[in-house]
């Protein structure tokens, strides 16, 4: 090889880069690995977030679905008691005489109370930043114990589950017991167009013409539909009135801007208020005559404690 050409090699050779390992193999693999890495925890971040949205959504509907059928029952109750809500009367007879045959649809509801697993015994949602700095501050940091409502607390708040189980349980018990006092109505109404009696005014002559058994049932299942509605539309009202700002305070609602906040219950109509107030109480000692139970009995069976 001349001596020109020799140069010329060198040359060419000179202008090839060296071999240089941490570009060329290991920033690349870095960079591949970075890469998919970050989005693998970006898919994890917003598959995360999309199921807390789902999660958040279920809820309200959940929430939003109790808050209609307690609506129902509500209104279903209302136009039934506005039926009898005129009785004055403190004589169990004559009571009984003036609360109809009700003719309305009697069903049962159904209610799942597993639907809102999600209620808690404490707020846990929609706090402000300053919320959420304090509760970690007090009990991140400092460990303290987190306040639980007490026993008696919870058994009247309406985020107890159960509670709200054993309202709609009460509301098909009136249904039943209005079912069963439509039958045993028509048959002291047959018994009394029989023998000429249209009234109840005459209350021995009633209680003659029907027989103490029969007579006995009638009164006592009027007074315990009497009684127990007034007590399931008293629980329905507040149910509605306090159940929505407790559903929300365990639903984050910014993960569903778009859904907006659950529904309020206002009514101020002079009759759905008057279909409020309890009806006025039968004489307990007339009823102990008539159902054979002591007035003790009769007192309690027929007062709920709310």
């Amino acid at each position: 090889m001349s001596h020109d050409a020799e140069l010329i090699a060198k040359a060419i050779s000179a202008l090839q880069p060296k071999p240089d390992y941490l570009k060329d193999y290991v920033l690349p693999f870095v960079i591949a690995l970075f890469g998919a890495l970050l989005g693998g925890l970006s898919a994890v971040r917003i598959s995360k977030r999309q199921e807390l949205k789902n999660i958040a959504r279920d809820n309200f509907v959940a929430a939003n679905q109790v808050f209609v059928l307690a609506h129902g029952c509500l209104a279903k109750l209302v136009a039934i008691k506005s039926n009898y809500e005129h009785i004055s009367s403190d004589v169990p007879l004559v009571r009984a005489g003036e609360f109809p045959t009700i003719v309305t649809k009697l069903e049962d509801v159904k209610f799942n109370a597993h639907e809102l697993f999600f209620i808690r015994t404490r707020p846990t949602a929609n706090k402000s930043l300053w919320q959420k700095i304090k509760w970690t501050f007090l009990h991140r940091i400092l460990r303290r114990k987190i306040k639980q409502p007490s026993i008696d607390e919870l058994r009247k708040s309406w985020r107890n589950v159960v509670k709200i189980g054993a309202m709609f349980e009460n509301y098909n018990q009136v249904m039943e017991l209005l079912r069963k006092r439509n039958h045993i109505n028509e048959r002291v109404k047959e018994v009394m167009s029989q023998v000429g009696i249209l009234e109840y005014r005459d209350v021995n002559l009633v209680r003659k013409m029907l027989g103490d058994e029969l007579c006995g049932g009638f009164v006592d299942i009027t007074e315990s539909a009497i009684s127990l509605t007034d007590y399931v539309l008293d629980e329905l009202h507040q149910f509605l009135l306090e159940f929505p700002k407790i559903a929300e305070s365990n639903i984050e609602l910014s993960k569903i801007k778009e859904w907006g906040h659950l529904p309020t219950y206002h009514n101020k109509q002079q009759a759905f208020l008057n279909c409020l107030k309890p009806i006025v109480k039968p004489n307990y000692k007339t009823m102990s005559e008539y159902t054979g139970m002591s007035e003790a009995t009769v007192l309690k069976k027929y007062n709920y404690e709310r």
